[in-house]
């Protein structure tokens, strides 16, 4: 029997990390190259100031609240991206196993997005932000629940 294949991918909104994990006393692999979100400042992501009205009482002028949180949205951008990268590895069967690490509001921009192929394979989340960890610290996070 072929050992599974475990991806765990470990995001914080900004960059992505995939690993894979195929032996248990061994070092998660880089299974991709790492994505890393640009996001600008704000002043180069809108387009312009907001709007201004009269107020319904008097002649006071008071500006509308912008529409969006550019950095918000780049954030569920990101999600978007990443969740249609892991349908497509998915599909080819890169991985036979998921684990998500990432804090809960990315966790939570990213569970939605998810396809039913992809959700199959999750064996667990983690609210926890481990982009900054090495490999094998990521691994030593995981170990005690996941039997990585």
């Amino acid at each position: 029997m072929q050992p599974k294949r475990i991806w765990i991918v470990v995001t914080d909104g900004g960059m992505c990390r995939f690993l894979a994990s195929e032996k248990r006393n061994a070092d998660p692999a880089i299974a991709m190259p790492d994505l890393n979100m640009p996001n600008p400042p704000t002043r180069e992501q809108g387009t312009d100031k907001p709007g201004r009205t009269f107020e319904s009482v008097g002649n006071r002028r008071s500006a509308y609240e912008p529409p969006a949180d550019w950095h918000e949205q780049a954030k569920r951008d990101f999600a978007r991206e990443i969740a249609g990268l892991l349908k497509e590895k998915s599909r080819n069967g890169d991985f036979d196993k998921l684990i998500l690490v990432a804090p809960p509001e990315m966790l939570g921009n990213l569970r939605p997005l998810l396809s039913p192929e992809t959700k199959e394979k999750l064996l667990g989340e983690v609210n926890k932000d481990y982009t900054q960890l090495t490999p094998r610290e990521i691994k030593e996070q995981l170990s005690e629940s996941y039997n990585v």
